[in-house]
């Protein structure tokens, strides 16, 4: 599907970043929980990211205002292109791990703007695609950065202390 007016563009734009927000403070939650509480802090960090984006495309674009019928997103799966699957995670992933997860999903979301930019006559909604596309490659970078700072030390997968019990 090609979108083809600003209503759909601001629609997918702010689904985008509203369940991006929402999977990361889920999967910030279950690393807490399971006391893997620095991943947990980085989904958080992503989290409030993603919400902050989220509401500047309600206040700027009025994005919040406009909704579509689950059938009529174009992700091209189930879910939303910057949402990163629970299939994905699990309690005792390592920060490099976490992050790898976050840039795969930041790209696929530039990627979804970068494709539609592109099938898109030129105008304003091409230019509105594009920065949005421009957004997403600069988390991109941002989450590179975070990958490149952080200590090798901490690519081990952590020990699971709670091992089941043999029958």
């Amino acid at each position: 599907m090609t979108i083809t007016d600003r209503a759909t563009l601001l629609a997918h734009a702010y689904a985008i970043e509203s369940e991006a927000a929402e999977r990361y403070e889920e999967l910030a939650s279950q690393m807490h929980t399971s006391n893997n509480h620095e991943v947990g802090d980085l989904f958080s960090k992503l989290a409030e990211i993603e919400a902050k984006h989220a509401a500047e495309l309600s206040l700027e674009h009025g994005a919040a205002n406009v909704t579509l019928a689950a059938t009529d997103y174009s992700w091209g799966s189930l879910e939303s292109p910057e949402v990163i699957p629970f299939g994905d995670v699990h309690h005792l992933m390592s920060p490099r791990q976490a992050l790898t997860q976050a840039l795969a999903a930041e790209r696929r979301a530039r990627d979804f703007y970068e494709h539609h930019a592109a099938n898109i006559p030129e105008g304003d909604l091409r230019t509105l695609a594009t920065e949005f596309a421009a957004e997403e490659a600069e988390h991109v970078r941002m989450v590179q950065a975070w990958l490149s700072r952080l200590d090798s030390s901490n690519d081990e997968e952590r020990e699971d202390m709670d091992q089941p019990m043999p029958l």
